[in-house]
């Protein structure tokens, strides 16, 4: 019997694309129909040429129409134009920023995630690359943990990962029925980091947003990270769907915006900072990185790329400003050699104290139940 376009149509809101997680159909993937006397030839356009699960896409569509008695199905696949992919692009975005997620069969909002034991979750964000990100969330998670917290440390800047050669990393995480587990630093900050996953880290990860946003929030839900104070998240610069992910699909309880002194970071920044308001995400505070130098010879403080200016965006951002970070070439010495943890830093014991009397403001009012493992252990209170 032949069938009609409608009934095709709806039998193919069944194939769901594996990556993206959502049907064909609305993906706008089905671009030609044609129907014969006993066979339906389809034109596919995928969102990228050669894509690798081409086959699977196909078999499903041959499994969908043998449901509703097509059992002769012909499928040619193009690839999607830029201007297509753009509009893919789009509806991704605005799914994941109205709490939709990826559809009914991938990622979900972020009522579908749990803090999993862990107490306080922050995103270290910049919005601008090369502005330290990464380094201020690794010299973060030192201080937290000679406070006496345990720690964690997600990286979620899946293209570049730099958390597990900082710390000096190689041990590759431990599957078991519980989880992942992550891997220990030497004092006991929990890592989990793409480059700990890979077998040549020097192969560039080629990987389309979808499949990204997807690992991240494995990263989260599939480690076993145990009972947490702290799970700092080293995001990638910008306002792309890997920052949106995070904003959306995890609890957090805040963001820390790490800017520099030039007027460019600042405003490259600030859509980083919007885009988290715009999500309803706290902002614990702005650190200004390479403010200034200190002369080994004579002590002049110096302030190579001009005046600070991170004090100002914080006002304008109506935000906590927490402290300006030197130019130190320690911090480089130490990060090449996977020793960040032999890191002594004053500037950066102030700042972690003010993070920590943020985050206690916020959560002033809110309560909090602590696993039982927390509830015999003294915690030291910032005042």
């Amino acid at each position: 019997m032949l069938k009609s376009r409608e009934e095709i149509v709806d039998a193919l809101r069944n194939v769901i694309d594996p990556e993206i997680h959502i049907n064909i159909v609305d993906l706008n993937m089905v671009k030609d129909i044609k129907i014969g006397k006993d066979n339906v030839e389809l034109l596919i356009a995928l969102t990228i040429p050669g894509c690798p699960l081409a086959k699977t896409i196909s078999s499903d569509i041959e499994k969908s129409l043998a449901k509703i008695g097509i059992s002769k199905v012909s499928v040619q696949t193009t690839a999607m134009t830029q201007e297509e992919l753009e509009q893919v692009r789009k509806m991704l975005q605005q799914r994941m920023a109205s709490g939709q997620g990826h559809g009914s069969h991938g990622a979900a909002g972020i009522d579908r995630l749990d803090s999993k034991g862990i107490e306080n979750i922050i995103a270290i964000v910049s919005g601008k690359g090369g502005v330290g990100k990464s380094f201020t969330t690794s010299l973060l998670a030192v201080e937290l943990r000679k406070q006496g917290y345990e720690v964690g440390v997600l990286d979620a800047d899946i293209t570049g990962p730099s958390q597990a050669k900082i710390f000096g990393l190689t041990q590759r995480p431990v599957g078991t029925p519980q989880g992942v587990l992550p891997v220990e630093t030497k004092t006991g900050i929990k890592v989990i980091s793409m480059q700990l996953l890979v077998d040549d880290a020097k192969k560039p990860t080629i990987w389309r947003g979808p499949i990204i946003n997807n690992l991240i929030r494995q990263l989260y839900l599939d480690v076993n990270w145990g009972d947490l104070h702290y799970l700092l998240i080293d995001l990638p610069p910008g306002t792309s769907d890997a920052p949106l992910t995070v904003f959306q699909s995890l609890p957090l309880t805040g963001v820390v915006v790490v800017t520099t002194p030039q007027d460019l970071a600042k405003l490259i920044v600030t859509k980083s900072v919007n885009m988290a308001k715009t999500l309803n995400v706290p902002i614990l505070g702005v650190i200004e990185n390479m403010s200034y130098v200190i002369c080994d010879h004579c002590g002049k403080k110096m302030e190579i790329f001009g005046a600070p200016k991170g004090e100002l965006l914080a006002k304008d951002i109506d935000a906590p400003f927490i402290g300006l970070v030197p130019i130190d070439p320690k911090i480089a010495e130490l990060s090449d050699n996977g020793m960040i943890e032999n890191y002594q830093s004053k500037v950066f014991a102030e700042i972690t104290n003010n993070i920590v009397r943020n985050v206690q403001k916020f959560s002033e009012g809110a309560p909090k139940v602590l696993p039982i493992s927390w509830k015999s252990k003294k915690l030291p209170i910032v005042k």
